[in-house]
């Protein structure tokens, strides 16, 4: 065994020592206490003395006419209930600390944890997802704390990989390396296991997160309302919409997913946003501007409010993205962006419930929208609302042609009601003529007949 490898050894266990003496506190408690009771007490302490009972004088009883009166209090002075129900509303009251139901206070927590000076990124057993649905928040670098409850702290410190990152940089490595790389390896994962069994035994014995904590679905998004969901999606549109010149003209999209069609889709909804709300404006910008803020606004993505303009960020992961670094100078159109196309899934963070299906629908599936990712949700919202108000505008030509033909028919009648009377007796002496002309043809027949019955008989007789 090398000295490096010994020495990094003892490092280890010394860590080990120290998270093990900072999860339990007690037992350095109870060692004093233990140590406290073996002492001698000294011989020389005096024996302590009975207090002497003094009896209740006769005079001590005082008749209510030699009691003091008490000054009657000003009327301004005195507060009626209305008032004190007005103080009382005024007061704010802050929310509990423990409510692992709140979805609004763990994405609180979950926001301490973005910025990269105070937090990196940690194994899923550790990640900042899994310190947030316990109570804990990032109050310093690598550093969390139960704000609010019990107000432990803990400092979360990994092993680093500095010795093999300079071994590779040296281009060499012997036996002893690879035995040490395989035991950082091991110490890593014994870390990671101590400090996720932390995240509930850290706290405080009386610490109501230590006994539960939020449940998997709390990371989930408000997308089962189709209603709300595309009111979301509107919002999010406006917000990137008002910095176009910040929105980069191409993005790297899932595949399945067709640019033009998901312009389609925007456009769609921007008219039926537009025949719902007068108060929208019919300008907007070119067609791939539309298409990229509505992709943006779909997969989760919307402007930074109150921050510098062409910054987009992310509400459930917290991530947030310089849209400027993806689109080319305006100055030379034949430069390149600093980075290549924004990739809408790959930035959110891993376990973001827009892309992560396990974030959005924790462990049990109990919907048909179970097992979809949170942009999977909201595009399936959108086709269903295309579909459904073409449907509507299928039905609204057909009641409106339906509506022409009544209409027609009843001018047509309301026409035939205004014919003058000389038509109308005409019409009647044609129709009478031509029963006329009927009757006559008939009685001829019967003459005919009556003829020969008659020229019959005479012969006969004769």
């Amino acid at each position: 065994m090398t000295t490096a490898l010994a020495t990094t050894k003892r490092k280890f266990h010394r860590l080990l020592d120290s998270i093990s003496n900072a999860s339990n506190p007690s037992l350095a408690t109870n060692h004093e206490r233990n140590n406290a009771s073996t002492a001698t007490l000294p011989t020389n302490l005096t024996p302590l003395t009975k207090k002497p009972r003094f009896e209740r004088p006769t005079s001590a009883y005082a008749p209510p006419s030699q009691l003091p009166v008490a000054k009657p209090r000003p009327a301004s002075q005195i507060s009626t209930p209305m008032q004190l129900a007005a103080s009382s509303s005024k007061e704010e009251r802050k929310p509990p600390n423990f409510a692992p139901w709140d979805r609004g206070r763990f994405l609180e927590r979950l926001k301490s944890y973005r910025h990269v000076d105070k937090w990196l990124g940690k194994p899923d057993k550790i990640n900042e997802v899994e310190w947030a649905k316990r109570g804990w928040s990032c109050v310093g670098k690598e550093t969390v704390r139960c704000v609010g409850g019990c107000d432990k702290e803990v400092v979360i410190k990994l092993e680093d990989d500095t010795p093999r990152k300079l071994a590779e940089k040296e281009e060499w490595s012997t036996e002893a390396e690879d035995d040490e790389d395989e035991w950082r390896e091991e110490a890593q994962k014994q870390l990671v296991e101590k400090y996720a069994a932390m995240i509930s035994n850290a706290h405080d014995a009386g610490c109501l997160w230590k006994r539960r904590g939020c449940d998997d679905t709390i990371h989930r998004l408000p997308l089962a309302h189709e209603a709300a969901a595309l009111e979301g999606l509107q919002h999010r549109y406006q917000s990137l919409n008002a910095m176009t010149s910040y929105l980069p003209p191409t993005l790297s999209i899932p595949e399945g997913l067709e640019p033009s069609k998901l312009t389609e889709l925007a456009t769609s909804i921007l008219q039926q946003k537009r025949s719902a709300d007068a108060s929208v404006k019919p300008s907007q910008p070119p067609s791939d501007l539309i298409g990229s803020a509505f992709t943006l606004a779909l997969f989760g993505w919307q402007a930074e409010e109150d921050h510098i303009p062409g910054l987009a960020t992310c509400t459930a992961c917290f991530r947030r993205l310089g849209l400027w670094l993806f689109k080319p100078s305006s100055d030379d159109p034949d430069s390149q962006s600093s980075m290549d196309r924004l990739d809408v899934i790959g930035e959110h963070r891993e376990y973001c419930p827009w892309v992560n299906v396990l974030s959005q629908n924790g462990v049990s599936r109990r919907s048909s929208l179970d097992g979809l990712a949170g942009w999977e949700v909201l595009l399936r919202h959108v086709r269903n609302s295309v579909i459904h108000r073409s449907d509507e505008t299928k039905e609204k030509r057909g009641e409106a042609e339906k509506e022409n033909i009544d209409n027609a028919s009843e001018v047509a009648s309301i026409i035939g009601t205004d014919m003058t009377d000389a038509e109308e007796k005409a019409a009647m002496d044609q129709k009478d003529q031509e029963r006329w002309a009927k009757l006559k043809r008939l009685k001829q027949v019967f003459q005919v007949k009556r003829k020969s019955g008659r020229v019959n008989r005479t012969t006969n007789a004769g």
